[in-house]
């Protein structure tokens, strides 16, 4: 089960939506609900939220959320690369 903890620090991450991403992955993994459908969208929200619990949406959600989190992570690391560094082009507009 997903615990406010973590829940907290996935809605950082997500921002907003992430069900129809998580069933996609459920979907690539040939993972469906006992009437072999995809999983519903609230279903997914049910599971996040801790209303129900299904271990393959919960590990769904969490492989989605550490891709979300790289990528915020690889993306703040290059703006970091592009801003942080002092070109010569920025000494001569500030004279």
């Amino acid at each position: 089960m997903i615990t406010a903890r973590q829940r907290n620090k996935m809605k950082k991450v997500f921002k907003t939506g992430y069900s129809k991403d998580v069933q996609k992955l459920l979907a690539e993994k040939a993972i469906w609900n006992k009437k072999g459908m995809p999983f519903s969208n609230s279903y997914i929200t049910h599971v996040f939220n801790g209303r129900n619990t299904n271990n393959d949406i919960e590990d769904a959600i969490i492989e989605l959320y550490q891709k979300r989190l790289y990528e915020e992570t690889k993306i703040t690391l290059r703006r970091k690369e592009i801003f942080g560094k002092k070109h010569k082009t920025d000494s001569i507009t500030k004279d």
